[in-house]
């Protein structure tokens, strides 16, 4: 028995030391410590030669068992991040590497490959990789994200315009810098490293509903020329260019972008509107002709960025411009009111320009600090002019003439503190705008508004993580501010967030989100003035108006595989006092008002299905939805529900690529009006080289008739308006791109904040 033991004893030394060692680690983003899946852990011998490879799980963390003795390399890499290499002299036992973080890079991914659409969920944000073959097959950074097919992202084929799949405005930036689509349109698709959505933004993003971020290269000398063209060719009416340059010279980059959106075409309006008076009913039956609609839309954005080490100053002029000549509320028609036929006229010319100067500063520290310091001055211009009347035969005709115009100056002002720790990142700031507006009104009804404007936001948030639980809490204050006509108001508002995320596996994701938030008032609707719709309605402001807080739940689930994707999401919210309309009789007339109301519930509903049989070649995805809308007013309660569909099937083959896309109509409900948007569906034809390219598009091949409809639920003052039009119907578009490169690549820096004002805060009549 005891010789048993002792060959026991010598045989388990002898495996444990033919089992060798255990190399083990943990790798993290850098940037908000979370857990990198899929990361490739290489180790090599002295001699490069390849012995082991090992795969971060859904933690981040790999294990390389039974290496012998010695000295090696090991080495780290992750797409979309620097890699990074560790060398391990005279290893003779096991070594726990610790947490080891790697950098988020602009750079390009080299001789690295991606099959197939890769996408990493993280708490705030999904990083998706492109394929080499969405590149090829994409003209611009707009067509690339088309191609990627996010599963809650909605691009517009005709207007290029980006939205959630709630209808919520999309936020662009280059490398952290905020942009807009015209800066997007420019970007070539071998430039983009990757696309960082965040679906989840934090705090720091202020009341952006989704941020979309292109990591993009940076050129160390030369440049860049690039023009985006499109134009209808049936109707010829419809136009769409865009063309940049940028020029690099060691530390420093010059850009400039040029875009030009035109329309020229008709549409049909058809009003049926009921009037409840204490002692009758008026109904009216408007039947229009066909009327034109105009307008010109310019952009110019010049860019100065200079960037070093530890320091980078950025500075932005631009200057927005439109022009239009024949609005969307433009038309001609008939109005029958109880067998009798009026002609109605209304036609509304408007003009605005609105410069803007952006200064940035960002700095990095040592001891993993970063500050952002962003300061905008924007000054707004704008006149409207409207003419309506109603005759009847030879008698003279009801007019109604308003002149507005109006200026505002802003200023907004913003500094972000961002520090990592070795558990987690916490990011504090905050901002502040303060604008002055002078409207005038003149014609029927003719006033004057002075208002002074004030909002501050401050903020502190903390991301970190348990495992394989992530969490991201923070807590943010408002306050709003408003005085016009010797009158003010003031409203502070609490922001808390709560965000959880787990990681189950490398398939399988879950994600819980909670935020108490606010907005205040627009401009317009708080001006103290009336402006005359028809001969019927009046529209008016409400100073009185005040800032709303709103409570908002979501819940997203994700398992991705393969072949296969499928994402489920759900969010409800609640509105507490919106701001919504009402309609009230007074004086003989009906008042279109806004008021603050008792409640507003959301409850929205979506599954998306992306099915890809032959790798990234052919990618079909499909998108059922449900919208539930209550909307509680002072004295009345109107509810609807909305489902609906989204579906695409994309295929690419080389430098050939194909897009059929359907949507149908989606609704959105408040206060008491219900918006029904078009349905939409296209086919897009498209062959790009690395330098240019050519697409072709066929808008709404299948429509009998293009529509919009808005219906009001008022019960003095209900409404259904329907606008149509055959220029919309059957569209063919050509899109040609040309993209020019010359310099070598570096990494580029991106600023993290920026600010803009557009609001002009005019109180419109047009119905």
């Amino acid at each position: 028995m005891k010789k048993f033991l002792i060959f026991a004893v010598m045989l388990a030394v002898q495996v444990a030391a033919i089992a060798g060692n255990r190399i083990s680690g943990r790798l993290l983003d850098d940037n908000d410590n979370s857990a990198l899946t899929g990361a490739n852990v290489v180790l090599q011998a002295d001699t490069s030669k390849v012995l082991f490879v090992s795969v971060t799980d859904g933690t981040g963390h790999f294990e390389i068992k039974d290496v012998d003795d010695g000295s090696y390399v090991l080495r780290f890499s992750c797409l979309g991040y620097e890699p990074q290499s560790v060398s391990l002299a005279n290893l003779d036992g096991d070594i726990y590497m610790g947490e080891i973080r790697l950098v988020p890079t602009a750079t390009a991914l080299g001789e690295v490959v991606v099959e197939g659409s890769a996408v990493i969920n993280k708490i705030d944000r999904q990083i998706i990789l492109p394929t080499s073959a969405q590149r090829k097959a994409s003209t611009n950074g707009i067509s690339l994200l088309q191609h990627l097919q996010v599963a809650s992202l909605v691009i517009n084929p005709l207007d290029k315009s980006i939205k959630t799949n709630l209808g919520d405005e999309v936020q662009l930036r280059i490398n952290g810098v905020v942009s807009d689509k015209n800066d997007v349109m420019a970007l070539h698709p071998a430039d983009i490293v990757r696309i960082e959505y965040h679906d989840n933004p934090g705090l720091k993003y202020g009341d952006a509903a989704a941020v979309v971020d292109y990591i993009v290269k940076r050129k160390e000398t030369g440049g860049n020329v690039a023009a985006d063209l499109t134009n209808g060719i049936y109707p010829v009416g419809v136009g769409d260019y865009n063309v940049s340059a940028r020029y690099n010279r060691n530390k420093s980059v010059v850009s400039a972008v040029f875009s030009w959106e035109r329309r020229d075409l008709e549409w049909t309006r058809e009003n049926y509107e009921t009037f409840v008076y204490p002692d009758r009913t008026v109904e009216n039956r408007e039947i229009g002709s066909p009327t034109k609609i105009k307008y010109d839309r310019m952009n110019l954005n010049l860019n100065y960025n200079y960037a070093d080490d530890k320091n980078m100053l950025n500075v932005a002029f631009r200057n927005i411009y439109n022009n239009t000549p024949n609005s969307f509320y433009d038309r001609n028609s008939v109005l029958y009111q109880d067998g009798t036929a009026y002609n109605i006229t209304n036609k509304q010319k408007e003009d605005s320009y609105i410069p803007s100067l952006d200064v940035y500063y960002q700095r990095s520290m040592k001891n993993r600090q970063n500050l952002y310091v962003d300061v905008v001055g924007t000054y707004l211009k704008s006149s409207s002019d409207r003419y309506y009347s109603m005759s009847q035969a030879e008698a003279a005709a009801d007019e109604i003439v308003s002149v507005v115009d109006g200026e505002r100056y802003s200023i907004i002002g913003e500094a972000i503190y961002e520090k990592q720790f070795d558990n987690g990142t916490l990011t504090a700031g905050g901002r502040h705008s303060q604008s002055s507006m002078n409207n005038v009104y003149d014609g029927n009804l003719s006033s004057k508004v002075d208002m002074n404007q004030a909002e501050t936001y401050v903020f502190a948030e903390f991301q970190s993580s348990i495992k394989k639980l992530n969490y991201r809490i923070g807590i943010g204050a408002m306050r709003t501010y408003y005085e016009q006509g010797g009158a003010s108001q003031e409203k502070y508002i609490f922001r808390p967030t709560l965000s959880l995320s787990y990681n189950f596996n490398d398939k399988v994701f879950l994600r819980y989100s909670a935020e108490m938030s606010g907005y205040a008032p627009s401009l317009a609707d708080l001006s103290d003035v009336s402006q005359a719709m028809d001969l019927y309605q009046v529209r008016r402001g409400n100073p009185a108006l005040h800032s709303v807080t709103y409570y908002t739940q979501s819940l997203m689930a994700s398992w991705r595989s393969r072949y296969v994707n499928v994402e489920l999401f759900g969010r409800y919210s609640y509105d507490d006092n919106p701001m919504m309309e009402e309609t009230l009789y007074e004086d003989g007339m009906f008042v279109r008002a806004t008021a603050n109301q008792r409640g507003f519930h959301r409850l929205n509903l979506q599954a998306t299905v992306q099915v890809m049989p032959f790798k990234e070649y052919i990618a079909i995805r499909l998108t059922p939805f449900f919208n539930r809308y209550i909307s509680l007013g002072n004295g009345y309660t109107h509810t609807h529900s909305n489902p609906g569909f989204r579906g695409s099937i994309m295929g690419m083959y080389k430098n050939w690529s194909m897009m059929i896309e359907m949507n149908t109509s989606y609704h959105t409900l408040w206060g008491e009006t219900l918006q029904k948007e078009e349905k939409l569906h296209s086919i897009a034809v498209g062959y790009n080289t690395e330098k240019w390219g050519v697409q072709m598009m066929l808008m709404n091949p299948f429509t009998k008739r293009y529509e919009q409809s808005v219906e009001n639920r008022s019960r003095l003052a209900p409404y259904s308006q329907v606008a149509y039009s055959d220029d919309f119907k059957r569209m063919v578009m050509v899109n040609v791109s040309v993209n020019l490169d010359f310099g070598r690549q570096r990494n580029a820096a991106g600023k993290r904040i920026n600010n803009s004002d557009t609001d002009t805060g005019i109180l419109s009549g047009n119905k």
